[in-house]
């Protein structure tokens, strides 16, 4: 007996195998919900995961901030005389909230569009 001949042999019992085999059914149900559940449970753990991200950070900068020590002086009045500017050095919690929501609801098209510029 040639190869030729044995693997004739061997495809032969496979094929006669294999139209004996099916899956069940319901099988293509159950495997789509289970794929399902599982992308919306990754989702969930994400989307948690981003929330705890963002507390954290947001306390951290929270408690980060230091107040200047408060002396026991009345208040009074005082005429505003420095030309005021926009400019700030500190960072506050909302401006990091805002920063984060540009950063993940800029479109793909504008960042292309940046990119080309």
């Amino acid at each position: 007996m040639r190869d030729e001949e044995l693997d004739v042999i061997i495809a032969e019992r496979f094929k006669a195998y294999e139209a004996g085999m099916h899956l069940p059914d319901e099988f293509k149900r159950r495997f789509v919900g289970s794929v399902r559940r599982k992308r919306t449970l990754w989702r969930a753990w994400m989307f948690g995961l981003l929330c705890i991200t963002a507390a954290v950070c947001t306390l951290i900068v929270q408690f980060g901030k230091c107040d200047p020590v408060r002396n026991e002086v009345c208040p009074t009045l005082r005429a505003n005389t420095a030309v005021p500017t926009n400019e700030t050095s500190k960072v506050s919690c909302w401006m990091l909230l805002g920063y984060l929501r540009e950063c993940f609801s800029r479109s793909r098209l504008s960042r292309r569009k940046e990119e080309e510029e």
